[in-house]
């Protein structure tokens, strides 16, 4: 009898010990309170209060630094690196006025992307491009599946502080929209841009250099606009 509880309680501890494995796998398996807690995409609202936005471009305008991201919003790499490194860079740089971003919108993953681009970039004509483009990558589905819609879109835009979504999903299809998105493809064939997100480092859109394409530590950007701010002095 004592020898089938000892073998029961063996395998009873196994069996816990695999539940709790299996527990700290499906919540990232990190069960240190002291590490850093990924920023939220829904953070996007703090994280940009104060800083000018204006069509693409995010912060000061005469900031010396020029950041831009080649990204299609229904790249799963694309909302990791605004998860993970493009808060850090905002506070860091853009918020204190070193560096300015472009966000240029392509559609590598198909008509899906298409159909997002034009919602994003009409809600950059109300300067609230950034803020529309974080709130996609909260609820981005699938790739290539269809998910992007009229009402899955106009969920997105109706989620933007200060947006009319209304005027949004009308301005869609502007001049102002279209050619916008047509000179993104002009500048990824310039620069030989084939993936997302890609980032840049210059002066200006006509003098830039790539730093990479996939997800970039927010370190390691930051490393690369201080050596920009180098050559700026």
């Amino acid at each position: 009898m004592s020898r089938r509880l000892t073998v029961f309680s063996v395998l009873l501890g196994a069996a816990t010990a695999i539940v709790v494995a299996a527990v700290l796998i499906s919540s990232g398996g990190s069960s240190d309170p002291t590490k850093p807690r990924k920023a939220s995409t829904r953070d996007v609202t703090r994280i940009l209060r104060g800083i000018p936005q204006n069509g693409l471009v995010l912060g000061d305008p005469k900031a010396p630094v020029l950041l831009v991201e080649f990204a299609d919003l229904q790249c799963p790499f694309c909302r990791e690196f605004a998860a993970e490194s493009w808060p850090d860079i905002v506070q860091r740089y853009i918020r204190s006025g070193k560096v300015k971003m472009e966000l240029r919108l392509t559609n590598v993953l198909g008509e899906d992307s298409v159909k997002a681009n034009k919602a994003v970039m009409a809600a950059a004509l109300q300067n609230r491009m950034w803020d529309a483009s974080m709130r996609f990558y909260d609820v981005q589905g699938q790739e290539q599946s269809g998910y992007v819609n009229d009402r899955f879109l106009r969920g997105v835009l109706s989620g933007v502080h200060g947006l009319d979504a209304t005027r949004a999903m009308r301005d869609r299809t502007s001049p102002q929209v279209l050619d916008q998105l047509a000179a993104v493809h002009s500048m990824m064939s310039r620069y030989d841009v084939r993936a997302t997100p890609t980032l840049m480092i210059g002066t200006d859109a006509n003098d830039l250099t790539q730093l990479s394409d996939g997800v970039v530590s927010s370190d390691k950007l930051a490393q690369a606009i201080n050596e920009q701010l180098l050559k700026t002095v």
